[in-house]
């Protein structure tokens, strides 16, 4: 496998890199590869770098330089602009400063928590990459569009304008996403009926009414008259189905307070039935467990803020 390797590396320079990768997969589908490329800056060289893993052990790093390049230690000359994010009527502003401004990021665990899913999802595929068709890119597209109500070229143009999109860029942002998906499903496959099988309690349906009162002392009141509610001024009650574990433990007929201005009743609970619905729900939980795996598993490093905030994240 390793003599494989470094010929791949070797025929690199005048061949598809995608190709050869796959041709080296073809042949050791136990093992995962992953293709590093650094440009150098000061004359547009490339050098290739081989991650090897296989389950359960280690990972090997494999480099080969041709004689007229640059061997990978001695690479890593930076010009001054490469430290700049953007420079606005002449005043550039670096990385570091920007990223100093966005220190709000500590505090915003979903935005911090999608940063390194979105790094996790990239690093596997391009070890074990998506490759999509014209039609399937296209299909992804018109869907992307319909999505967010962009159903005219004129709409379209306005929505990437606001965002400083060409169409290039716009496809590739679908094609990540279409990519995301397939490793989605690649994950689940076979995966659902036995999960659901295993947790379909946690999947039923609960019927609940739901009150909103204009202060705390309404509230109070109505879970003593046992949320006759209904007549209150200024009350508001929706009756609606939910996932079961937005009740937490609550029984039907059981009265809970999610915050000190409503009331909750839990009018019925329904078994799960494995439905299209449920189906997705089942397959977005074994997705977010496989991810929670996978940011044990890696080592996350993050280069700004005091060492005690990225400690304890």
């Amino acid at each position: 496998m390793l003599s494989d390797a470094l010929d791949t590396l070797r025929d690199l320079a005048g061949s598809d890199p995608g190709e050869a990768l796959r041709t080296l997969r073809e042949r050791h589908p136990d093992v995962r590869f992953r293709l590093l490329r650094q440009r150098e800056e000061y004359d547009d060289s490339l050098h290739y770098d081989l991650l090897i893993k296989r389950a359960g052990e280690g990972t090997i790093s494999l480099s080969w330089c041709p004689e007229s390049a640059l061997p990978w230690p001695l690479r890593g000359v930076h010009r001054a602009s490469e430290l700049l994010l953007l420079r606005i009527d002449g005043v550039g502003v670096t990385v570091a400063e920007a990223v100093a401004r966005l220190d709000f990021l500590w505090d915003e665990a979903r935005l911090m928590d999608r940063i390194v899913t979105a790094a996790l999802l990239q690093a596997e595929l391009e070890e074990s990459p998506v490759e999509l068709t014209d039609d399937e890119l296209q299909e992804a597209v018109d869907a992307f569009r319909r999505a967010r109500g962009l159903l005219t070229v004129e709409r379209t143009r306005e929505w990437m304008d606001q965002r400083c999109l060409t169409e290039v860029d716009l496809r590739e942002l679908v094609a990540g996403e279409a990519a995301v998906a397939r490793v989605r499903e690649r994950v689940t496959a076979g995966r659902v009926e036995p999960y659901f099988a295993e947790n379909r309690a946690e999947f039923g349906t609960a019927r609940i009414a739901s009150w909103g009162f204009p202060d705390a002392e309404s509230a109070r009141q109505a879970e003593l008259d046992d949320c006759d509610a209904e007549l209150m001024p200024g009350t508001r009650l929706v009756i609606e189905d939910v996932p079961v574990a937005e009740i937490g433990r609550a029984k039907a007929g059981e009265v809970f307070a999610p915050t000190p201005r409503s009331l909750v009743k839990v009018i019925s609970i329904s078994d799960a039935v494995l439905d299209a619905g449920t189906r997705r729900r089942v397959e977005q939980r074994i997705f977010e467990e496989w991810l929670a795996e996978r940011r044990l598993a890696a080592k996350i490093e993050w280069f700004w803020g005091t060492t005690a905030r990225t400690g304890s994240l």
